[in-house]
C-alpha cells in the first residue's frame, strides 16, 4: 500500500531536485526525507531515485508513479470534501428496511422527494418485517429499520438502539358496501364488531397480535373465519361479503377495490411506526421526509370514505 504522504514527498523532490531543498520546503530534516524515500521504494518494490552528485534524479518508475499522483491527490481532496458534506448532512448512503406498506406509503414517497431536495443521498431499500428488522439492524444489514410497536421492537432504553417516532397509525374497519354497519359514521369496537366474522393474519404476526390484543382488552376474542397475509386478499374477501377486517391505515390507503367501505373505529387499535437506528446514528434526512409522507396518508372522514364504488 502506497503512503500518500510519501508520494507527496516524491512529488516535492521532483520539484526541488535536491534533498536539502525539499527538506527546507517541507520544513523537515534531510534525513527524514531520505528515510521516507527509502520506505516508499520498499513499498513499491522499485528504485525511485538515482544520485547524480548532490542531486537526485527520478527513475522511470518514479515518473510512472508520479503520472498517477495528481489523480490520487485530487481523489483524496474530493474524499475529504465529501466527508465534510456528510458531516453537514448534504450527502450519504443508507440501507433502509421496512414492512411492505411502510415502503409503499412512507419510504417510496420520501426517497422520491429527497432525490429532488437532497440529490447527494443514495438509499437502498429492502423489505424487512418487524420480526427480522431489529436483528438486521444489529448485525449491520440495515442502517435504518422502519418498524412498528410490537413484541419484536426493543424496549425503550435498550442499549445500542435509538427510536425515532414517525406516526401513530390507526387500524380502520374495512366493510362490504352493503354491510349493516356501513351506514355508521364511526364504529365502536366492542359494541359493533364483537359478533362479526373476522379476516386476520396468522397468530404471531404483527397485524394479528395488534388486533387480537385490543379486542381482548375490549372484552372479546375475534371470531377469525379467514386467515390471509396479503392485504389485497383481505380486500377480495371483504368485497365478497365474507367478513370484515381491521386494516392498518397504510395498508388500505394504497389499495383500490370496488364497493369497500372504510370506517374509523372508536377505541380501536393503533400502532406506532418508528425509525429504529443504532445508537449514535441519525435517520435524517429520511426521517423528516417520511413524516411529511405520513401527513399525507388519507383518513376516513365522517363516514363517507368508499373505495372504488
Amino acid at each position: 500500500m502506497i503512503d500518500v504522504r510519501r508520494l507527496q514527498l516524491l512529488q516535492a523532490l521532483d520539484e526541488h531536485h535536491t534533498v536539502a531543498a525539499t527538506a527546507e520546503a517541507l520544513q523537515v530534516t534531510p534525513s527524514a526525507i531520505s528515510q521516507q524515500l527509502a520506505a516508499l521504494a520498499r513499498d513499491t518494490g522499485v528504485a525511485l531515485v538515482e544520485r547524480s552528485g548532490r542531486r537526485f534524479l527520478l527513475t522511470g518508475a518514479a515518473r510512472v508513479l508520479l503520472d498517477h499522483a495528481e489523480a490520487i491527490f485530487a481523489e483524496m481532496e474530493r474524499a475529504e470534501a465529501d466527508l465534510v458534506r456528510y458531516s453537514q448532512g448534504e450527502i450519504g448512503v443508507a440501507k433502509v428496511g421496512s414492512f411492505a406498506t411502510g415502503i409503499s406509503d412512507l419510504i417510496a414517497p420520501a426517497v422520491a422527494a429527497l432525490r429532488r431536495t437532497q440529490p447527494g443521498w443514495r438509499f437502498s431499500i429492502v423489505q424487512a418485517e418487524p420480526e427480522e428488522s431489529t436483528e438486521m439492524l444489529r448485525t449491520g444489514g440495515l442502517d435504518i429499520a422502519v418498524t412498528m410497536s410490537s413484541v419484536h421492537l426493543p424496549p425503550t432504553g435498550t442499549p445500542g438502539y435509538q427510536m425515532h417516532p414517525i406516526m401513530v397509525e390507526p387500524l380502520d374497519a374495512v366493510l362490504p358496501y352493503g354491510h349493516p354497519l356501513a351506514a355508521r359514521a364511526e364504529l365502536d369496537l366492542a359494541r359493533d364488531l364483537i359478533d362479526a366474522d373476522w379476516i386476520m393474519s396468522a397468530p404471531g404476526t404483527a397485524w394479528f397480535d395488534c388486533v387480537a390484543a385490543v379486542c381482548n382488552q375490549a372484552g372479546f376474542q375475534p371470531r377469525v373465519v379467514h386467515t390471509v397475509d396479503e392485504f389485497s386478499a383481505v380486500f377480495s374477501l371483504v368485497m365478497a361479503d365474507l367478513g370484515i377486517a381491521l386494516m392498518p391505515r397504510l395498508a388500505w390507503s394504497g389499495l383500490t377495490a370496488r364497493n369497500v367501505v372504510v370506517r374509523a373505529v372508536r377505541g380501536g387499535p393503533q400502532r406506532h411506526i418508528v425509525a429504529l437506528t443504532r445508537s449514535g446514528a441519525t435517520p435524517e434526512p429520511l426521517l423528516t421526509a417520511m413524516r411529511q409522507a405520513a401527513s399525507k396518508v388519507p383518513v376516513p372522514s365522517t363516514g363517507n370514505l368508499i373505495l372504488g364504488v
